[in-house]
């Protein structure tokens, strides 16, 4: 089976992030109808892009997992576009591209004040940043129509 590894070739991790989510997306893709069966796989591209951002109001206390939680959480929806370059199993074995988008929401522990301000204040204000990271993707040939694709996204909030 065919196996393709990338690392993060989007953008540089940040070194100090105090507010972050780490999270994989792993899914099963599968080659549209009008497009080739696949010999191999050459990239894949995973490109995150903010949709929207929203507070939301949670539980104040410790998590079973030791997370500590502050009352707010910044739900980040994300659309996720991918693109999939691969040989065709063909005797040409021309070169195709299958691309695929969907959204997706994570959820960010966030404080309910920075420095005085009230954290859905900050929302309001566009004083909330959020930048995506691919750290890694990988990806594997199911068959000649499925691929498996496993891709660690990094989100980093900041506050302007």
């Amino acid at each position: 089976m065919a196996i393709f590894k990338g690392v993060c070739t989007q953008n540089i991790l940040p070194r100090e992030a105090m507010y972050f989510k780490e999270e994989e997306i792993s899914e099963i893709l599968e080659i549209p109808c009008q497009k080739p069966d696949i010999e191999n796989i050459l990239s894949v591209i995973v490109s995150p892009e903010v949709e929207s951002l929203r507070i939301v109001e949670t539980e104040v206390g410790t998590s079973n997992e030791g997370q500590v939680l502050t009352g707010s959480k910044l739900v980040v929806e994300l659309r996720i576009k991918e693109k999939v370059t691969y040989v065709a199993d063909e005797p040409t074995q021309s070169v195709h591209a299958a691309h695929y988008e969907n959204l997706k929401s994570f959820f960010v522990i966030v404080p309910n004040e920075v420095k005085g301000n009230n954290i859905c204040d900050l929302l309001r204000a566009n004083r909330i940043s959020v930048n995506t990271h691919i750290e890694s993707v990988y990806t594997r040939k199911l068959n000649n129509r499925n691929i498996f694709k496993c891709a660690l996204l990094f989100i980093d909030v900041k506050f302007c």
